[in-house]
């Protein structure tokens, strides 16, 4: 290009982004710009770089932006970021609140269709601002990009600040048109392959039904036999707001519902005759909060445990028996109970627990067998239900319901990774089966794509593992009815980050979608023509940060900045941010395999302990476990074991309570 040339596409960009409210650096003294580096709301004015989303108020004071009268969780505020599509962003917000948390929210347009992913979450209180951030990936094909700040309880949100600026070097897409869709027609169908063996179904939102782009339609009808929706069928979008809030009184033992969002999808069910999962009645999660108080008044009293057994049964009762009525035997199955198990033991607290009480699985259950249409499968549904410790909590709640014969399945979501032992998920599918006498739907798959040389085919090599090992168990009679995949493309995905699915954004599909027909045919997963080998060098790795570089990566939603105070040189590692203790500092050791590592690092931080953990999804093994609440730095060392022929493992740093953690001088060497 010529110099002139690029003189005047300098000055069109920057005056495009500062439009937009981009910050433009420069890249060098003479050097062409960065672009862009930062869109930031200003609180000053109305709708300047920020905008409202669902239905809420917002009122401008002091700088700040006070989020009110929100009447459903993502009721916020926005920054667009459409012109980042291709890049990874970080989205920082600080914020305070009386909701218990806050988080922060990818949503955009893909072809048609809406998707949302969690980018970030945080504890909050009213009485000190807390910061969320967290990084995400827009994919490249992605339109109308925007970030938005919500929470699951429609209490107010104060916003003093927020951001979304650009990692790393700016992949301009400006003017670039996305991807042209493969024609899905072209491709084997899963659901016909699988036919002697379970159902083969998609979890699909609304849009897919209403897109005036037939693909995806087309795509769900070649592949799958069994729809789950979305978000459409949980309480917040059945749940009528402005009756309930506008008349509680006519409305307090039996709220007001509707169907507008879920319309769409039992429609198409309906006339494309393809039996669906109803997902899902009862959820501490997507269930307004002033549905728990009396006259549905958040600023009020909680309900008494009688009323809302009566709203809870009538709930039930009506959604269940509307969808019969009107769409009769389209729905086969239903998630009466979500996720009440908690993740560190025992029942989650949440709203249905403190009003109703420790019982209100049972009931619900309960409810759901004496109303639900004759023939229509009941089923319990959670995360992590693999896990021993959570499957025994699970089976101690379920046991009383199976007794009073109230459950038909177990739901079993697997959102896993490349790291869970095939045997030990089916080993687990059996356990339920066996203790509870019910049949398993594995509601919810997506299995994140490892951080390797060969990412998408070493997925394809593990999900023919993982499908073979769940085709086996069912020949030897684990009573398996139904796998359904947690989304249609890895750009619709709520994890698209991290690629889970089977087919690309563009409907192709994945080596994934090849390992699952290879479990059944016995085929290879076809090496890519790019692919590298594994690589065998056991140099040791070591990292001081002293180039003001990190060679990892972070866990998940972790923020990791090289700062100055290094244990014995200028600078270190802070991680921080993320919404779990296991967000953290993550490495690669897959070239060590069959090698028995040393790990030594220096580290410090005010949560008690902090550790080094295999990335092994089901167990997550311990290296090292380090004191480090004195705030000081403590040296950490252990061995670790990797199995030969592993071909993705990474170890990571973790902090015992999310506070941020400084780590120096990592080496990692095999030692034998």
């Amino acid at each position: 290009m010529k110099k002139g040339l690029i003189k005047i596409v300098a000055a069109a960009m920057a005056g495009l982004f500062l439009l937009c409210g981009c910050e433009l650096r420069p890249k060098g003294t003479d050097g062409p710009y960065e672009f862009p580096l930062t869109i930031k709301a200003d609180f000053n004015e109305k709708d300047k770089f920020w905008q409202t989303n669902g239905s809420c108020k917002v009122k401008l004071e002091n700088g700040k932006a006070v989020i009110t009268n929100r009447k459903e969780s993502n009721a916020g505020i926005a920054v667009p970021c459409a012109e980042y599509r291709g890049n990874t962003v970080n989205a920082t917000a600080m914020v305070s609140s009386e909701n218990d948390s806050v988080r922060l929210t990818l949503t955009y347009d893909i072809y048609g269709n809406v998707s949302y992913v969690t980018v970030a979450s945080g504890d909050t209180t009213a009485d000190a601002e807390s910061q969320i951030s967290g990084n995400i990936e827009i994919p490249a094909n992605a339109q109308n990009a925007k970030i938005y700040i919500e929470a699951s309880d429609v209490r107010d949100i104060t916003v003093s600040s927020f951001e979304v600026s650009i990692v790393g070097d700016f992949n301009d897409l400006t003017g670039t048109p996305v991807e042209e869709l493969a024609d899905p027609t072209k491709t084997a169908s899963l659901s016909a392959a699988y036919a002697d063996y379970f159902k083969f179904g998609v979890a699909s939102p609304a849009s897919v039904m209403t897109n005036k782009n037939d693909k995806f339609r087309k795509l769900l009808k070649t592949q799958f036999n069994s729809v789950t929706p979305e978000n459409e069928l949980k309480p917040e979008n059945v749940l009528d707001a402005s009756k309930c809030l506008a008349d509680p009184a006519k409305y307090n033992e039996s709220p007001a519902i509707h169907f507008d969002a879920a319309k769409p999808i039992l429609d198409y069910c309906k006339k494309n005759n393809i039996p669906m999962r109803g997902h899902t009645l009862v959820w501490y999660s997507q269930t307004p909060s002033w549905f728990f108080y009396e006259n549905y008044d958040v600023n009020g009293n909680l309900a008494s445990r009688e009323l809302m057994l009566k709203r809870m049964e009538n709930y039930i009762d009506s959604v269940m028996n509307w969808c019969e009525k009107n769409y009769p035997g389209v729905i086969y199955a239903w998630d009466v109970v979500n996720e009440a198990a908690a993740d560190d033991g025992g029942m989650r607290d949440c709203y249905w627990k403190q009003v109703v009480g420790d019982d209100y699985v049972e009931r619900a259950f309960e409810f759901a067998r004496k109303h639900g249409p004759s023939g229509v499968q009941l089923f319990y549904n959670d995360y992590n239900e693999y896990q021993t410790s959570k499957m025994g909590d699970i089976l101690t709640m379920l046991r009383p319901v199976a007794a009073a014969g109230n459950i038909d399945g177990m739901g079993m979501q697997s959102h896993i990774s490349s790291g869970l032992d095939p045997n030990n998920y089916v080993n687990a599918a059996k356990t339920y089966a066996d203790e509870l006498g019910v049949v398993i739907h594995i509601t919810e798959l997506d299995v994140t794509a490892p951080k390797s040389l060969n990412p998408m085919y070493d997925q394809g090599v593990y999900m023919k593992k993982l499908f073979s090992a769940i085709v086996e168990a069912k020949k030897a009679g684990v009573p398996i009815e139904c796998v359904t995949i947690w989304g249609l493309t890895d750009d619709m995905s709520w994890k698209s980050s991290t690629k889970p699915l089977l087919f690309y954004g563009n409907l192709s599909p994945k080596p994934a979608y090849e390992g699952v027909m290879c479990a059944l045919t016995g085929g290879e997963v076809a090496k890519p023509a790019d692919y590298q080998e594994p690589s065998s060098d056991l140099t040791p790795y070591y990292e001081d940060f002293e180039d003001k570089k990190f060679h990892g990566g972070p866990r998940y939603s972790a923020v990791l900045k090289v700062v100055e105070g290094g244990y014995e040189g200028n600078y270190c590692l802070e991680n921080s941010e993320g919404y779990a203790e296991y967000d953290g500092y993550s490495i690669d050791v897959t070239q060590f395999a069959g090698h028995t590592i040393h790990v030594s690092f220096v580290i410090k931080s005010k949560a008690d302990v902090c550790k080094c953990t295999a990335d092994i999804d089901g167990s997550w093994p311990n290296i090292v476990e380090v004191q480090t609440g004195s705030g000081e730095w403590v040296t950490g060392e252990g061995d670790y074991k990797i199995e030969e022929g592993t071909t993705s493992l990474s170890i990571y740093f973790e902090s015992s309570d999310m506070s941020p953690f400084y780590i120096d001088n990592i080496k990692i060497e095999a030692v034998d």
